[in-house]
């Protein structure tokens, strides 16, 4: 896919076709499926992964805006308050929560040996491994139609590109605190600070957090042209991709918006997205959570399993073929034409010049190579 092409999408009806998976395949396929939605965004509790984006901008752009940083403040930055409003995650709480602490973590910043580093450690690697996937469908030659053939095993892998947006806050992420909700433990003063009428952080207006604000959304917009570009490029989808990329594409849509309207505005101040107690954020949520079920029920429907043992939703040989072919991996399909009845072999560490193009066998010559082959189709033996 070395140049785009704009032909139209086509979209055939939902196919069932997982009816062959054993219940301990299922397991699996679910166990994978689920993964980045415990790991970016039920974890807290908004479930929504546009209130996770808004989180890690917010903790960021205020450690950009802070006069100075201790303890407390990293505390009060990271925990979810809930007061007689609603949640409560604006600058304001960091001076009142500071009467209800149990405790708080030894140190203004994660150490490198800690839980949380651990966890950023591995979201990262997960986000890389999104990523380089993913840009395989635009670079020729580099397993172009992984997408198009995705399964229910990986069609919530972009949430872990969500990882990689964490890194600009990975510092200041921190679980280790613990607040009450009685008033018995009294303010420290060297917690306090020593100009109580000075603000512990600079206004929005600063110019390093406006950069930031800047490059968090077009990080946020490179991402929702990704997506695009996946319907952009036409031809033939399955029911359970194009599902997916309606998923992404209204939750990147919102997201940008919701982030250039409150990020220009300067109303970065609360770790928690302002608009989440709207009925329109709520009713956007429940759309999210509707389709992502919906995408669950689809792909379950169509998923099936390849001979060469990965799933995929397409049907037909062209699947397997786009499904079983990758970055070491190369189908060979054994016939002069690929519409006719063929069968493949996937060949490990097989070099051929074309790199991982299909390669046709002329009927008045013999080859013989020594590789381990799967069968696609039917095999006539005269």
């Amino acid at each position: 896919m070395g140049e785009l092409d704009t032909s139209r999408v086509v979209v055939p009806p939902v196919r069932y076709q997982s009816q062959d998976i054993t219940f301990t395949d299922w397991v699996t396929l679910l166990t994978l499926c689920l993964a980045p939605l415990l790991a970016h965004v039920v974890r807290i509790c908004h479930y929504n992964p546009t209130s996770i984006l808004w989180r890690y901008a917010a903790i960021t752009d205020r450690r950009i805006r802070a006069r100075s940083w201790n303890t407390a403040d990293l505390a009060a930055t990271n925990a979810l308050f809930w007061i007689s409003n609603g949640w409560d995650g604006s600058e304001a709480m960091v001076e009142h929560s500071r009467a209800h602490r149990v405790y708080l973590p030894e140190h203004s910043r994660i150490s490198i040996f800690s839980r949380e580093a651990l966890k950023t450690l591995i979201v990262t690697f997960q986000g890389i491994q999104a990523l380089v996937l993913l840009s395989g469908a635009f670079i020729a030659g580099r397993n172009a139609r992984f997408p198009v053939w995705m399964a229910v095993d990986i069609i919530f892998f972009p949430l872990a590109l969500i990882g990689l947006l964490r890194l600009c806050c990975v510092l200041w992420l921190n679980e280790d605190f613990s607040y009450s909700v009685s008033n018995e433990t009294p303010p420290d003063p060297q917690l306090v600070g020593s100009d109580p009428g000075r603000s512990r952080f600079r206004e929005t207006s600063y110019w390093p957090s406006r950069l930031f604000r800047l490059l968090f959304i077009l990080t946020i917009f490179g991402m929702l042209t990704f997506d695009m570009l996946l319907l952009v490029t036409g031809g033939q989808y399955t029911a359970t991709i194009f599902f997916v990329v309606l998923f992404y594409l209204l939750f990147l849509l919102v997201t940008a918006f919701i982030l250039v309207f409150y990020f220009f505005r300067g109303q970065t101040t609360t770790t928690v997205i302002p608009c989440i107690t709207t009925i329109l954020y709520q009713v956007y949520t429940a759309i999210v959570v509707g389709l992502g079920v919906a995408v669950i029920v689809v792909a379950c429907i169509e998923t099936r399993r390849t001979p060469c043992g990965k799933y995929t939703s397409g049907q037909g040989a062209l699947a397997d073929r786009g499904t079983c072919q990758g970055f070491a991996t190369y189908v060979i399909s054994v016939a002069e034409e690929p519409e006719g009845l063929i069968f493949g072999l996937a060949a490990y560490n097989f070099t051929i010049a074309s790199n991982g193009s299909l390669v046709g066998i002329e009927r008045d010559k013999q080859q013989v190579l020594n590789f381990t082959g799967i069968c696609f189709g039917n095999v006539t033996v005269w």
